[in-house]
């Protein structure tokens, strides 16, 4: 066994964070609505609160103001009224402890939480500052039911009453479930949870790396178990502790320590196993942190988990490789006892024996077969044997070939018969066609002259018929056309006016002339 000492590879690797369970001492949640136990401190706030009201209902600043003259009298200013009325409410509402539902929540960039809470009836602004807000182990949201403790405040450049909280704690359900629940869902949307990125523990890990309280009994009972199952492993212990402020970081570093050892051949670790002995849900609460999380997530060897009971869960149980138990049942699950293996080996060699012996003697016999056959007994008469059955099948490979060749020849022969027979029939058929062609050639001829000799007639019987009624014709027979000089025919006389200039149209040419007169015949 050996002991990794801290922060040896990495010291900036270790962080501190303190936390503060604060309310449990002073108030009681476990009913449905809140009462405070009944302690000293809770009776001397009281009997403060009942003071201030009673000075708040004896004394009055304006009392008297009604009874001054108006001479005497000044008028207050806004600063000054203002910072009278913080006076008073600051001074009788303080550490008040107010129930409401959380409303129109803001997480501003500083760090601050600006929110309002609400009942049915009423409604009041509330901030909580980033120094208080930082002992919260839950985030707000809006709809939650929590209580707060605070100051009443008046915030003076707007005239506004707000109440400052100090503390905060859900109503009904506690604050580290409602932590637990948040951090939760928001690793299992970033995959954290997903089988598919979770590791395989090694069959014979060689040297175990442990992570918890080298005084706890967590480790002495991996110790005891794993000796007792299989003694040639080897353990090291990376001490941390294991609870209380700081512990998560610590825990975180002592992950990132045996990696980083993993790196450098320090020490050649195959599985880390993370945990601790059971205690309450504040002693388990550092394997709740996100730090170790992602701690886990980013551990490039095999983590697992072991913290607390079977009926303990915490985020590191989510997130490791492998979830048991108890530390304990990290030690068995982690290798499996040596007598077992020495039983499987000696069944192996069992069945490795009687297999050999069961091959060894097939190959006896086969040699032995061998060894007594005719081959190996009567060598020279097995050889004359193959000889004359050599001479045998030469002597029917030839006799095959020289038939085989004959049918050859037989066949060629037949088939030159048939092609010059062939070449006959087909010389007789091609003259025949021959003559086929010629006489459907000449006919064809014929044919296309007599339509030819029919087109052309009909065509100059209509060309004879077209100049017939064509108006050069008429105008070769003495008759001429006139047209205007926009070369426009003119069928009547009463389109002529006298001064017109007209063409007259002959077959052989054009005469342009000027009207100087005109007469109509009526018909």
């Amino acid at each position: 066994m050996f002991h990794f000492r801290k922060g040896g590879l990495n010291p900036s690797i270790q962080r501190i964070m303190s936390t503060d369970n604060y309310l449990g001492e002073l108030f009681d949640f476990s009913e449905s609505k809140p009462k405070r136990k009944k302690t000293k401190k809770t009776v001397l706030k009281k009997n403060i609160l009942n003071e201030h009201f009673s000075m708040s209902k004896s004394v009055d600043p304006f009392e008297n103001s009604e009874n001054q003259s108006p001479e005497s009298r000044k008028p207050l200013s806004v600063s000054s009224l203002t910072r009278q009325i913080r006076r008073q409410i600051e001074n009788n509402f303080m550490n008040v402890w107010v129930e409401g539902e959380i409303s129109t929540f803001k997480d501003h960039i500083s760090g601050h939480y600006y929110f309002t809470l609400k009942d049915n009836n009423s409604q009041i602004p509330a901030v909580m500052f980033r120094g208080a807000n930082s002992r919260l182990k839950f985030k707000p949201e809006n709809g939650m039911l929590v209580i707060v403790t605070g100051n009443v405040k008046i915030y003076e450049p707007q005239g506004k009453y707000q109440i400052v909280c100090e503390k905060m704690e859900p109503s009904g359900i506690g604050a580290m479930q409602i932590a637990f629940e948040q951090l939760k869902k928001k690793l299992a949307e970033e995959g954290l949870f997903d089988e598919s990125r979770k590791k395989t523990l090694p069959v014979f890990p060689k040297i175990i790396g442990v992570v918890t309280s080298a005084s706890g009994a967590a480790f002495h009972d991996i110790k005891n178990v794993l000796f007792r199952r299989f003694p040639n492993c080897r353990l090291v212990l990376n001490p941390t502790p294991v609870q209380g402020s700081g512990a998560a970081e610590k825990i975180a570093c002592a992950i990132d320590e045996c990696n980083e050892a993993k790196k450098c051949g320090a020490v050649d670790f195959d599985v880390l196993i993370v945990g601790r002995g059971g205690g309450s849900m504040e002693d388990l609460w550092c394997f709740n942190e996100e730090v170790v999380a992602r701690a886990i997530a980013r551990s490039e060897l095999p983590v697992i988990s072991a913290v607390g009971h079977e009926i303990d869960w915490t985020i590191s149980d989510f997130v490791a490789d492998k979830r048991v138990p108890t530390p304990s049942a990290a030690a068995e699950v982690i290798v499996t006892p040596k007598n077992e293996w020495l039983s499987q080996i000696v069944d192996l060699q069992r069945r490795l024996k009687v297999n050999f012996d069961y091959i060894l003697d097939d190959y006896r016999n086969r040699v032995e077969r061998a060894r007594t056959s005719y081959v190996f007994r009567e060598p020279r008469r097995l050889i004359e044997i193959y000889r004359q059955q050599v001479d045998e099948y030469f002597n029917k490979l030839n006799y095959s070939f020289k038939e085989y060749l004959s049918d050859i020849r037989s066949r060629f022969s037949s088939s030159v018969k048939v092609l010059y027979s062939a070449e006959k029939i087909f010389a007789v058929r091609i003259q025949q066609n021959r003559k086929n062609v010629e006489m459907q050639l000449s006919a064809l001829e014929n044919s296309r002259n007599h339509k030819f000799s029919n087109s052309k007639n009909q065509l100059l019987n209509l060309l004879r018929q077209l100049e017939a009624v064509s108006p050069i014709a008429v105008i070769k027979r003495g008759f001429t056309i006139v047209r205007d000089e926009n070369g426009k025919a003119i069928m009547s006389v009463k389109k002529i006016n006298t001064g017109d200039v007209i063409k007259t149209e002959f077959h052989d040419g054009i005469v342009k002339s000027k009207v100087e007169s005109s007469l109509y015949n009526k018909i």
